[in-house]
């Protein structure tokens, strides 16, 4: 596997995660961290430094940071915990929102010893605020494709804030959707969802020049939606 690259300097890179493949895992599963190591290994030389100042969820694709060495780590960092980084998700949903855009703000925990989250109340044990604001940008046969910016970045959140109001992510199986999108494992559990980060806005670590990187839409998208919904993306 190779794991396209969207943009490059010496220090960090953004690529463009595959849905299905983890961010993070053992050595022994394969991960963005394991393959980019043997992606960027050259022959004889040191192992690949592989920092990830974030993650995306195993199903969800799109943009995604990579730090090459350990200040370059520290700055992203730095940068996603005072929010000073903008990342717009695009997501496929079943159902159409009751209002063309808006923002949602929810209370999320996850749920002990689970792989999963809730929506909670407020003062809840676990519970922490979940912002994000939405906007409508197409919607046929009871299929809508949302633009998500996240002002929070809890656990599933947008998959949980979607699912909460009836609009389950494609292929979410985990809250709530019956839709098929893509393969499922050696388990027989979906891997991949209708969840793509498509930009993401920051700050270069070395010089602080803005950055603006876009992922092009996953070929799943294309094999699953109509070309008159996905025109409507574009346009």
């Amino acid at each position: 596997m190779t794991i396209p690259v969207l943009y490059e300097e010496s220090f960090f890179a953004v690529i463009d995660k595959p849905s299905g493949l983890f961010t993070q895992a053992p050595d022994s599963v394969p991960s963005v961290e394991t393959v980019l190591r043997h992606q960027w290994a050259t022959p004889g030389g040191p192992q690949p430094f592989v920092g990830l100042p974030h993650r995306l969820d195993r199903g969800t694709s799109g943009v995604l940071i990579v730090a090459k060495n350990q200040r370059a780590l520290q700055r992203l960092g730095e940068q996603f915990h005072s929010r000073k980084i903008n990342k717009k998700y695009l997501a496929a949903v079943r159902g159409v929102p009751t209002e063309r855009s808006g923002q949602w703000i929810d209370f999320v925990r996850k749920i002990p010893d689970r792989p999963v989250a809730e929506i909670s109340r407020a003062g809840e044990e676990g519970a922490k605020e979940a912002i994000l604001n939405y906007r409508l940008i197409a919607s046929e046969s009871n299929i809508s494709i949302l633009e998500i910016e996240l002002l929070t970045g809890r656990m599933h959140q947008i998959r949980i804030q979607l699912s909460s109001r009836g609009l389950s992510v494609l292929g979410d199986w985990c809250y709530g959707s019956t839709d098929v999108w893509g393969d499922v494992d050696e388990r027989g559990e979906r891997i991949s969802l209708a969840l793509h980060a498509a930009t993401i806005h920051f700050r270069n670590p070395q010089n602080a020049k803005p950055i603006f990187v876009k992922a092009p839409l996953p070929k799943l998208w294309h094999e699953n939606l109509s070309s008159s919904l996905l025109a409507q993306v574009v346009s």
